[in-house]
């Protein structure tokens, strides 16, 4: 379970401060998927980086699971816009580069290793390094790579924004598909509101500067077969457009 309680970041710039974040309250369960989607410069990347322990100044309450954010002792992934591969490490190295640094051997993941290899469409292209990839097959050694460290938390920064459409909404279904098998509590940052609808069991809306949350919606849509096409899908959809846009012309 992730808990945050009064959250509030604060930065420093040419000696002065300003609010990134203010009195951000938001709990999401084990196993569950939050879609957060924000005008720009709300915050949204702000709340990713302390959730995974890179801003550690901030005043309020981050856990996972009842104990403050510590990423040498918890295992969070973490793909950010350009995926985060290493051009020099081909796709075997670069998907077992996680496991590696939380010192783990080989034989201890080396089946489930190839199973995400098979399960995510990257046999045969093992050898081959990030730049021989396209967009998706990069996005698919990045989500190889953070579901192979079984996280605790798994955090996703507009990771598919760089696709095209029809790529976009493939590598979605390819995420589902193995987030159904480990059910990782999974935080996603997206623009798009039928990505929020798609993948989010709960959708937080975050508006203004500083960001705070405006709303929180439990999605009911999420998890219904062919949901793209689904009537409801299209009318939530307009529903939630509406209501961004209102809140963000504030």
């Amino acid at each position: 379970m992730i808990q945050i309680k009064n959250l509030n970041v604060t930065y420093e710039a040419m000696g002065e401060g300003y609010a990134a974040l203010e009195n951000i309250n938001l709990e999401i369960g084990a196993g569950e998927t939050c879609a957060i989607i924000g005008p720009s410069g709300c915050g949204k990347s702000t709340l990713l980086k302390v959730l995974a322990g890179i801003i550690k100044k901030y005043e309020g309450v981050v856990e996972i699971n009842g104990q403050p954010i510590t990423p040498m002792k918890q295992k969070i992934g973490f793909i950010p816009q350009n995926y985060g591969l290493l051009p020099w490490k081909n796709v075997y190295e670069n998907i077992r580069l996680s496991a590696k640094i939380k010192n783990k051997k080989d034989s201890d993941h080396s089946k489930e290793l190839d199973f995400f290899i098979q399960q995510l469409g990257l046999a045969g292209l093992e050898g081959r390094y990030p730049g021989e990839l396209s967009g998706g097959q990069q996005q698919r050694v990045a989500l190889a790579r953070s579901f192979l460290l079984k996280p605790d938390l798994l955090l996703m920064d507009e990771p598919f924004s760089a696709l095209d459409a029809m790529t976009r909404e493939e590598i979605q279904n390819v995420f589902l598909d193995v987030w159904r098998k480990y059910s990782v509590s999974t935080i996603l940052v997206t623009h798009y509101v039928e990505e929020a609808l798609y993948l989010g069991q709960k959708i937080v809306i975050l508006s203004g500067i500083p960001g705070t949350i405006s709303k929180i919606i439990d999605n009911p849509l999420f998890g219904i077969d062919d949901i793209r096409n689904h009537q409801d899908f299209f009318q939530l959809s307009l529903a939630l457009r509406k209501m961004i846009k209102e809140d963000w012309s504030k």
